[in-house]
């Protein structure tokens, strides 16, 4: 259980750094303002991680949000790595695959092979891998979308790979 209260943080009027235990504190700078920090070792170094301000995150709030770092911390993973990772906007592969079509359509010179492209995706990848997060995208899923067409339609197959 931490040192701090609900009702101790909303009455603290002193600036200063009150510690709830377990590396989070509260750095107080008047009264009712002041943010949440966790201080963490991660592979070995120390890190200060912040959580958010005493107006918007409560002291629960902040408990938990502190006690999933550590969770991922103690993993082997950076929470703030996995927190910018969260924030970072991944396409799915199909609308991945729309900007790039829109982006390079006009650079190939016949209008056949646009629709091509495209309608071969649409007709293999999408139905498999469409809805995937780019990220979530590896090699045998690839083999296995051109496993199925490879010998039979070798040219589909490579503007499948390409």
């Amino acid at each position: 259980m931490g040192n701090l209260t609900a009702l101790k943080v909303r009455n603290l009027k002193e600036p200063g750094r009150y510690s709830d235990g377990s590396g989070l504190i509260l750095d107080l700078t008047g009264v009712g303002k002041g943010h949440w920090t966790l201080r963490i070792q991660i592979a070995g170094k120390r890190r200060d991680i912040g959580l958010g301000p005493i107006e918007l995150v409560s002291l629960a709030e902040a408990r938990d949000a502190a006690a999933e770092m550590r969770k991922q911390a103690r993993a082997g993973l950076d929470p703030l790595l996995e927190r910018k990772k969260a924030q970072r906007q991944v396409p799915t592969f199909k609308d991945a695959t729309l900007r790039v079509f829109e982006e390079h359509k006009l650079s190939w010179k016949n209008g056949k092979h646009q629709t091509q492209w495209l309608k071969t995706l649409e007709t293999y990848a999408f139905p498999e891998i469409g809805q995937l997060f780019v990220s979530d995208i590896d090699g045998p899923m690839i083999r296995d979308i051109l496993a199925k067409i490879w010998l039979s339609k070798p040219e589909t197959a490579r503007r499948v790979l390409t």
